[in-house]
């Protein structure tokens, strides 16, 4: 590590406002044993089986598959498969005021809980609209082209959130986060218990060159999910990386790559994710 890096030098550049300031504070207090079982007990009351959250690599280039056609497959199946589409700006970015990305590539949210969205009191008063799946297949792309890395969600505290607890079932979105804004960075700071249904892509790993890395330190300050740790002034990733590949985008010194194992079927992995939220969650509606 460079002599003139230090601990707080290799933390995320995380959005600084009040509340989240709160979700911190929070997050501490539900590690405590007691508060942690009637966090769950009230937030998880049917278990972690029906919540998934899927990082989707968008630099990853496996065989006939070049950078961005990944997400785009899996974004692209679940469009045609909606129901009802929804485009909304991003809460995050919106009352965060983010000057880094467009605060108009939000959340893509689909379903029939979409359908009953208040569009007119969405949170952070951000504004929304019912889209086309023309107009859902553009929002994604460009998303993409501003750098935002894409996720795919069905989570329950979601549909508290929107006021569609009813349609928790029928309720799922593509997050397409920046780590300058994303709320999401606050789970860190609470109990590990969203590890069990926020999951890496499978097959996915993110290797540093020790003979380009310099230890400059600055993939740590868009590693939201304490994914990285200095090693003999190097940076490498831990076991706590959910392959949002924010670090490989933004090392100056193109240390960092995105593997996917060779023993493994690209096609395989991504019906096994389609099928994953297909068990949970239907947005024909």
């Amino acid at each position: 590590m460079s002599k003139t890096l230090k601990k707080r030098d290799l933390k995320p550049i995380e959005r600084n406002t009040p509340k989240f300031k709160k979700v911190k504070r929070f997050g501490w207090l539900i590690r405590l044993p007691i508060l942690k079982q009637v966090y769950r007990k009230k937030h998880f009351p049917r278990g972690f089986d029906v919540e998934s959250g899927q990082y989707i690599p968008v630099n990853l280039q496996v065989g006939d598959y070049q950078s961005e056609v990944i997400p785009l497959k899996l974004m692209d199946y679940f469009i045609e498969k909606a129901g009802t589409i929804v485009l909304i700006q991003c809460p995050c970015r919106v009352t965060n005021d983010c000057k880094n990305h467009d605060q108009d590539l939000g959340c893509v949210w689909m379903g029939k809980g979409a359908a009953n969205l208040d569009l007119d009191n969405l949170p952070g008063g951000v504004k929304g609209r019912i889209a086309t799946k023309e107009e859902a297949r553009e929002h994604v792309r460009l998303a993409l082209k501003d750098g935002l890395a894409p996720s795919l969600a069905k989570l329950r505290g979601d549909a508290v959130v929107y006021n569609v607890l009813e349609y928790d079932d029928e309720f799922m979105n593509f997050c397409l986060c920046c780590s300058c804004c994303c709320v999401a960075a606050g789970m860190k700071y609470s109990n590990s218990d969203y590890k069990k249904y926020v999951k890496r892509m499978k097959g996915v790993t993110y290797v540093t060159d020790p003979e380009k890395c310099t230890g400059c330190g600055e993939c740590f300050k868009v590693c939201i999910y304490n994914g990285l740790k200095m090693v003999k002034g190097k940076a490498v990733h831990t076991e706590d990386c959910l392959g949002c590949g924010h670090c490989e985008r933004k090392c100056p010194n193109n240390a960092i790559s995105i593997h996917f194992d060779e023993n493994m079927n690209i096609d395989e992995v991504i019906d096994e994710i389609i099928r994953r939220y297909e068990k949970i969650v239907d947005i024909s509606g």
